[in-house]
């Protein structure tokens, strides 16, 4: 069931019985737990009628017992079970009672008082347990996958109103740029920029993102690149340093400017055979829009004069961790390299 029917059923108070999450976009699984307790539980009797477990430290019968007790004053209890192992391929802890046929007589007459939510520390549930496939069919199952694309800035525009303010898709696609895909991360700028504009319904325009928003060290890896690439090399030292006063290590910057030009090599060899920016994404386990930027990247140069430059990398790895050189004269040098291979490369065509 999509989640926004899930959703729409809660607030109407239609529960279910049984809830089970898994996937690695934990925020939002996070804030459908939030809106769940929400939904049925009064605050002022909260810590009477919400339980929250381990899986891996308590039996499945005894969080299954909880469910069955009556809530105090309210209407709903709330049963939340982490690290559900039993749905996964995972190995299961020591000494853990865990006897998943008691889950499927539960949901044969479950406790109508109460919501059980099951979460799974996983990508994926092991569909060739009976267990879920028991649960795909009595059970809400959810997956909550990273977001992208439309979707991802969809939910950008709609987590501005919930601050009060404003942010168009333009907008919401440099912040992306900017910032990456991870909801965590998404939110706290936007909670930020809202605060920063001061005024109901305030717009966050380019420039506002452009003052505010804090890059990861990945997306300030991956602007450096983009400034290389795109001839601007005072940028790229400029991005350089700024990372470096912040303390940044330069031999974890080196493996990030290495998975990049990793990734700029692995979209040169797939790209021209015909796969489409999400296959190569879902193949390279990245998101799509940085395989966008890649292609782009990827323009500039020539396989073999990616393959050198990972060898240069693999190089000043050494150098860097044996003591031969100085960290940052090696960023240095192999940003010049980079620049003095992409200058020869166009008086070559």
């Amino acid at each position: 069931m999509p989640l926004h029917e899930v959703v729409r059923d809660i607030k109407a108070k239609r529960i279910a019985p049984l809830y089970v999450l898994f996937g690695a976009e934990t925020f939002l699984m996070e804030e459908f737990v939030k809106l769940l307790r929400s939904e049925l539980i009064d605050p002022e009797y909260a810590d009477l009628n919400v339980s929250q477990y381990d899986c891996a430290e308590t039996p499945l019968s005894a969080i299954l017992q909880d469910a069955e007790t009556l809530p105090f004053l309210a209407e709903y209890r709330l049963v939340l079970a982490e690290n559900a192992f039993f749905l996964t391929g995972a190995k299961p802890p020591a000494k853990v009672d865990v006897d998943t046929d008691e889950l499927v007589r539960y949901l044969d007459e479950p406790a109508g008082h109460t919501a059980v939510v099951l979460r799974a520390n996983a990508d994926k549930l092991d569909e060739r347990k009976k267990l879920v496939k028991v649960l795909q069919q009595k059970a809400v199952v959810l997956a909550f996958q990273p977001l992208q694309g439309a979707d991802l800035y969809a939910w950008i525009e709609r987590r501005a109103k919930q601050y009060q303010a404003r942010i168009e898709r333009p907008q919401a696609m440099k912040l992306v740029e900017r910032v990456g895909s991870e909801l965590r991360l998404l939110d706290k700028e936007l909670e930020k920029m809202a605060l920063y504009t001061g005024s109901q319904d305030a717009v966050i325009t380019e420039q506002v993102i452009e003052l505010l928003a804090s890059r990861t060290l990945e997306q300030n890896v991956f602007a450096l690149v983009e400034a290389v690439v795109g001839g601007q090399l005072n940028e790229a030292f400029r991005i350089l340093y700024d990372c470096l006063k912040t303390g940044e290590e330069p031999i974890r910057m080196l493996a990030l400017l290495a998975r990049q030009v990793r990734l700029l090599l692995h979209v040169k060899l797939w790209a021209p055979r015909g796969y489409t920016q999400q296959q190569l994404a879902g193949m390279l386990k990245v998101h799509p829009y940085a395989v966008k930027k890649a292609m782009e990247q990827a323009r500039h140069f020539d396989e073999t004069g990616l393959r050198r430059l990972l060898g240069i990398l693999a190089e000043e790895d050494f150098r860097m961790k044996s003591g031969q050189v100085d960290k940052q004269i090696a960023l240095e040098v192999f940003m010049t390299q980079v620049a003095a291979q992409l200058q020869s490369a166009k008086a070559g065509g």
